[in-house]
């Protein structure tokens, strides 16, 4: 399908409605690297951001900052001690980055500039640990491409949505 799309492109134009079905995927694809503060009530998977309680959506979006400033503060640690800080580096990198993607989804005029780098520093991040861990790092790095394959789908991009979706595929038949 995405070979065709990206010969083709795509026949309809998108509404906010099928963005919405992404934002639903893209949550649920994140939900395993997510974990909720405890005590704290974690969104509905099953369902669009639009459709949380205030409250929900309210903390889920607002801990985009602390989020940053914790991914920041980790990643040098990450370059001196692999072994023990890269793994969650990336864990907490795609946390922040499936969090702002569902906040700037509906945004459409800002989406692609405020999420992109978000998932092309993802991949770059799980390619370092996919080198250093090659069998875990790997999946982890065959679901972060296919994350910003899904992205790339949003943005019309259906070369790049291929290519990345390709390499994931590949990835993860050799592990195999």
């Amino acid at each position: 399908m995405l070979t065709k799309l990206a010969d083709t492109g795509e026949r309809m134009t998108w509404s906010g409605y099928q963005a919405a079905f992404w934002a639903v995927l893209l949550c649920f694809s994140g939900a395993e690297s997510d974990r909720p503060l405890s005590g704290e009530p974690h969104p509905p998977l099953a369902t669009a951001p639009g459709q949380w309680s205030p409250d929900a959506r309210r903390r889920y979006f607002e801990s985009r900052d602390a989020l940053r400033e914790e991914v920041d503060a980790l990643a040098p640690r990450a370059g001196e001690h692999p072994d023990r800080h890269l793994a969650e580096l990336v864990r907490l990198h795609r946390v922040l980055t499936v969090r702002s993607a569902l906040y700037w989804q509906h945004r459409t005029h800002l989406f692609a500039e405020r999420v992109r780098a978000l998932f092309d520093d993802g991949v770059g991040l799980a390619r370092q640990l996919s080198r250093h861990d090659p069998e875990g790092g790997t999946r982890t790095l065959a679901r972060i491409l296919i994350d910003r394959s899904t992205f790339h789908v949003a943005t019309h991009e259906f070369d790049a949505a291929r290519d990345d979706f390709g390499q994931a595929v590949s990835y993860l038949g050799e592990l195999d």
